[in-house]
């Protein structure tokens, strides 16, 4: 089902602690939503402390509650083909959370987390739409699950 994370996180880290925060959000997604190991895609995306804010202040002149330290924004995106029970993606959040709110800097309460699911007529994989593959919900049945 091929779930995609972005995460934006502080820069600075070093390869050996992204590669960390990539083994721990890939093993929350498969716990949270049963997606197969290797269908999982991680892509971390450094942001200057000055270049974010909270709250109309900027991140770096906040402090995260218990450290002192300088507040790190803590988001994730969390691309799914359509079909996900409400169940798994409260799970697929308090898991995200959890690993992210473990971040140098990170408050719990900072921590955003949005899933987009996307139609399996919208997600590509390989070259072909995830509905010719026969993966996930279409649009229609999304747009009826709306309706309801």
């Amino acid at each position: 089902m091929m779930p995609t994370i972005e995460a934006f996180i502080a820069e600075g880290y070093s390869h050996r602690q992204k590669q960390e925060i990539i083994e721990s959000m890939t093993h929350a997604v498969v716990a949270s939503i049963d997606a197969p190991i290797d269908s999982v895609r991680v892509i971390l995306n450094e942001v200057a402390a000055h270049d974010t804010g909270i709250g109309g202040a900027p991140a770096a002149a906040l402090t995260s509650p218990g450290t002192g330290q300088g507040l790190a924004i803590s988001v994730v995106q969390a691309f799914l083909i359509a079909g996900r029970s409400d169940a798994q993606k409260r799970r697929l959040i308090a898991a995200l959370t959890d690993v992210m709110a473990e971040l140098p800097g990170a408050a719990r309460s900072a921590v955003r987390i949005i899933i987009k699911d996307i139609p399996n007529t919208d997600f590509g994989l390989a070259g072909k739409t995830a509905q010719s593959l026969g993966r996930g919900v279409g649009r229609g049945a999304m747009e009826a699950a709306r309706m309801r």
